[in-house]
Order: C-alpha cells, then structure tokens, then sequence
C-alpha cells in the first residue's frame, strides 16, 4: 500500500464520532438540512425524472429507497438519483475555489445507510470523514487544472464515507478507496462550453460509483494498492502532491470550512448576483449603458469568458454565466429556480441586456483569493450616471455565514408544497437531533412525498 493511501486510509478507518468538536457535529446537521432542501428543490427536474425512472427499473435483495418516492432500487441507482435531486439547482454546498460540492457524497452516504442500519452518531462521523477527504483533496491538488473534473474528490470521499457506514476493516476500506479513483478519474469537459444536464449529474455519478467500489471491496474485490504514488496512479496523472494534515485538536475539521449557497447557481456567481442585487432598486433596466464586472480568474475563466455564457441555451449554461445571472437580477429582482426556465432564458430583452456586459479578469482580485470571492460592478446609464456595488464575502460564506434560520428558510422555500408543514417541522426535528436518531433511515422515510 503505497504512504497516501495508507495514510488516507487509516484516518478514515479511526475517525468516530467522539473525535469530533461540537461545532463540527452542528455543521453537519446544517449541511444535511440544505441538501435535503436541495433535493426537494431538484425533484421534478427532468434530470431527476431520468435518473428516477432508470433507478426504478431496478430491485435488489438489499434495496435502498430514492427521496421523495420512497420507490426501492439497488443501493448505487438510488444514490445516483438522489444525487441528481441534490445537485440539480446547483444550490448545495461548495469549496468557494472551484474544488466542486462535498455535498454530492451525501447520496452515497444515505444510500449506505439504507443497507445497513446505521445511527445518527455513526452517521455525522461518515459526514465528517466525507468533508475532510474532499477538501483534503482538493487542497493537495487542484485537479481541474490538468483537465479533470472535480468529482473525482467527490468519489474518493463518498467511499470513505459508505466504507464507514458499512463497517468495513481496513484492509477492504483501502481497496474500496482504491477502487473509486482507479476507474472514475473524470473529464473536465463537462463543465466548458455549452453545458449539458450532465454537469449536475457527475457528483451523482461519483456518488453511485463509490458505493459500487464500497460494495466490491466488501466482497472481498481487491484493487491496486499504489493507486496514488505508483506508476501511472494519481500522481502520474496529476502530479506528485503532499496530503495535508487532517483534522485534530490543533486542526478544524473541514466541514467547517465549505460554503452555503443562496442563490441556485455557480458557486462563483454568488458574488456577482449579490452585487446586482444590492443596487438594482437604483436602476431602470432600461437605462443602462454597459455593465462591467470585475473579478478573479476563476469566475472570470469558469463562469465569464466563453462565448456560449453570452448566449446560453441550457440551464446549465445560464447558471454558469455572469452576465445571464446580473442581467436576470436586474430584470426580475431576484434569481431563483423560475429565472432559468426555457422561455426566461430565451427572453429577447434579457438577451440584449446581455450583449452590455463585459467580464474583466482583474489581477489585482487574485490576490484576494482563496480567502474571498470578489466582485467590482459597475453600471453606466445612458445618461452617463454610474451605480457601483462591490462584494467580497456572498451570504453563506464563512466570513458572512448563513444562520440555522436561513437554512430551514431554505428548505421551506425549495418544498414547493412537496412536503406537507408537518413533515417539514418533523424533518427538521430530525436533522437537528441527528446525534440522537437510532436509524438514519428516519430521514429518508420522513421524505415521502404526496403522504
């Protein structure tokens, strides 16, 4: 077993509950809340439905249910289609840095659980283990640069995760481990150009291949134990990295540190939609000149260089474009899931707003980065008039946190009456007394729709 490996495997393999800082406990809770939220939010999607009606083809001797339907399916299909409920709206968590959405994993995560009975304590440690992994990763090595998508963090965590949910040994933990990375390194073309519903399915993917290998290696399925360090592993694919040191009593946990989303889009047109939103009661769309947005390279690179972002013709695309989300701002007041409806994104008025906004790479906002996500906009009015907004911290940020009250707003808000008041009150009460659930199936079943 090669040094990576075994140190990753040995944390993971350690890690319980009782290590765990209360904050830490708190975040988890919280961060179960807003994925549900998600999950209700994306559950009439068509790449919901896709992923449902695949899922539903299937049964199992050791069924796991998908959200919403309560409907039974082998345990990776029903981890695939509730991760595609969760990340359809692109409104679960994030790295804030372009590192993609700890989150995703959770699919995995409730799909372990349905196979094996598994407490509330069991289950915010797996959580844990899950945000620690990811982040981890992602602070070793930023993947995306060598062309790789950001789901590969996705799959390496998620297995950590279900391994600890079904009590694997060591020994079949690390091959688990091994076998989520050594056939799933995905492509990055799934996020440029013109995105497709895939984009919001790859962490599901992730999700439900990592449960596979989790499967696999309980079998007894071995996999090659220098999957980071030997020749052709990670290493070779994306360079030679240092893990970083993991949580402990010097050391957060990392679940502390990803980012809450407010608005249904890329991580990184949080700040440009505040910005907007913050000064657009002083403007009459009608008046504007140009619009100018500065920013740091990533957003610059991953949401406002391509020339598909000033003409999106998915959903996918337009929430992944800085000059669609400020002009949707400026136009309705306010971005939510209805602001990327086909006939919105196709609107002749939005889409000649567009064609005024320039998106500037500013050096100068790099430096700014990781620790903040910077936006300087600027309005000009045909009368020569400038209205300037400036954002460095969106809400859900670390530095500008969302409260426990946002987040249950939250889920009441993506319900769209799925769930009746009273099952959103008793889910709540399950999510913030996850430490104290004897079964965490709890939480899936309180998710029946139409009961």
């Amino acid at each position: 077993m090669d040094a990576t490996l075994k140190k990753i495997t040995d944390f993971s393999f350690q890690l319980g509950y009782d290590d765990l800082p209360p904050v830490a406990v708190h975040e988890c809770k919280r961060r179960v809340i807003d994925t549900l939220a998600c999950a209700l939010g994306g559950f009439d999607a068509e790449p919901s439905k896709i992923a449902r009606a695949v899922a539903g083809r299937v049964s199992s001797k050791t069924p796991a249910r998908i959200l919403g339907t309560l409907e039974p399916s082998s345990p990776e299909l029903a981890a695939f289609a509730n991760g595609v409920m969760i990340r359809y709206l692109d409104l679960n968590d994030a790295t804030g840095a372009g590192g993609g959405h700890p989150s995703d994993a959770l699919a995995a995560l409730l799909a372990a659980a349905e196979t094996t009975p598994t407490d509330g304590k069991t289950f915010i440690a797996a959580m844990a283990l899950v945000y620690e992994l990811f982040l981890g990763f992602f602070a070793a090595v930023r993947v995306r640069n060598k062309g790789l998508d950001h789901v590969i963090y996705t799959v390496l965590a998620a297995a950590a995760g279900a391994a600890k949910i079904m009590t694997l040994d060591r020994e079949a933990m690390a091959n688990a481990l091994a076998l989520a990375l050594t056939p799933n390194m995905a492509l990055e073309v799934a996020r440029r150009g013109e995105l497709s519903m895939w984009k919001g399915c790859a962490g599901a993917n992730a999700s439900r291949n990592a449960l596979f290998a989790v499967m696999l290696a309980a079998e007894g399925m071995t996999a090659p134990q220098s999957v980071f360090e030997g020749e052709h592993g990670v290493w070779n694919a994306v360079g030679k990295f240092d893990w970083p040191p993991f949580a402990g009593p010097d050391r957060p946990f990392r679940v502390t540190a990803s980012q809450l989303k407010i608005y249904p889009c890329e991580y990184h047109g949080q700040s440009p939609v505040e910005a907007t939103l913050a000064i657009r009661s002083q403007i009459n769309p009608a008046d504007i000149e140009a619009v100018v947005v500065r920013t740091y390279w990533f957003a610059w690179s991953e949401i406002g260089s391509e020339p598909e972002k000033w003409t999106p013709a998915t959903r996918e695309t337009a929430d992944h474009s800085i000059p669609f989300l400020i002009c949707a701002a400026l136009l309705d007041g306010k971005i939510d899931a209805a602001t990327f409806g086909a006939e919105r994104i196709a609107d002749p008025r939005l889409r000649s707003l567009m064609q005024k906004v320039q998106v500037i790479h500013d050096q100068e906002l790099d430096k700014l980065q990781p620790g903040s996500n910077p936006c300087r906009l600027e309005i000009t009015l045909k009368n020569g008039e400038k209205r300037y907004s400036s954002v460095d911290h969106p809400k859900g940020h670390v530095q500008n946190p969302a409260s426990d009250q946002d987040i249950e707003n939250k889920l009441a808000g993506l319900n769209n009456g799925l769930l009746s008041p009273g099952q959103i009150s008793g889910l709540l009460e399950a999510c913030w007394r996850l430490d104290e659930l004897d079964d965490v199936r709890k939480l899936v079943s309180s998710m029946r729709i139409g009961a």
